[in-house]
């Protein structure tokens, strides 16, 4: 094969040879550096940056939804007293699991069907997540939280879940909540969704 001289003096032949040990000198040193962080890491740690440390993972496989309904232009909270064994007796809004293939805000809606019987809802998203950490299986659960408004004609039919329902005043809702953290989150949906009109860019539509 031919050599062509450039300005340089340097043939074409000669630079593409120069351009290829300096890619595969790159590469070594890019093995190099991945090998020396990775070699120590635990197989069950994410930090690479740290490997004597230990990560708790964050699972969000959840939905939550406070339903709201106004008496006497007041909003009252749909709380219900659960019958199963994890908090057993203790009074909370609506949640469930996230099912194979579906949206957050579709897991919201079918849970408020199963739970409540309710199937007109007009839902929100609330920019809030619900959380608690596991101490059994050591993850961190996390679920958005949903708003919805029904109107003051729609009865709630219980499912094997519940025991009883109550629509409280968010007073009396954050009094008998079951966990700390949903009292804060009352006191957002009250201030952001009870007191005014929430943004129309927060509306759940299934066209989007």
């Amino acid at each position: 094969m031919g050599h062509t001289r450039h300005a340089g003096g340097i043939t074409r032949t000669n630079q593409a040879d120069q351009l290829s040990h300096s890619d595969q000198n790159s590469q070594a040193i890019k093995d190099t550096l991945v090998n020396h962080s990775t070699k120590d890491t635990p197989a069950n740690s994410t930090d690479l940056t740290n490997p004597l440390k230990q990560t708790v993972p964050i699972r969000c496989e959840g939905a939550a939804v406070v339903l709201l309904k106004k008496y006497l232009d007041e909003y009252h909270v749909l709380m219900l007293k659960r019958a199963g064994r994890m908090l057993h007796e203790e009074w909370c809004y609506i949640g469930g699991g996230i099912e194979q293939g579906e949206k957050a805000w579709e897991a919201a809606l079918r849970e408020v069907r199963e739970e409540t019987g309710i199937i007109d809802v007009c839902l929100y998203t609330s920019n809030q997540f619900e959380q608690f950490y596991s101490q059994a299986e050591d993850y961190i659960y996390m679920a958005p939280v949903f708003v919805g408004y029904v109107h003051e004609d729609q009865s709630v039919q219980l499912n094997h879940e519940h025991s009883d329902y109550r629509w409280m005043t968010f007073d009396e809702a954050k009094q008998n909540a079951a966990l700390p953290g949903i009292d804060d989150i009352l006191d957002f949906v009250e201030k952001h969704f009870a007191r005014k009109v929430p943004s129309r860019w927060m509306r759940v539509t299934e066209d989007r």
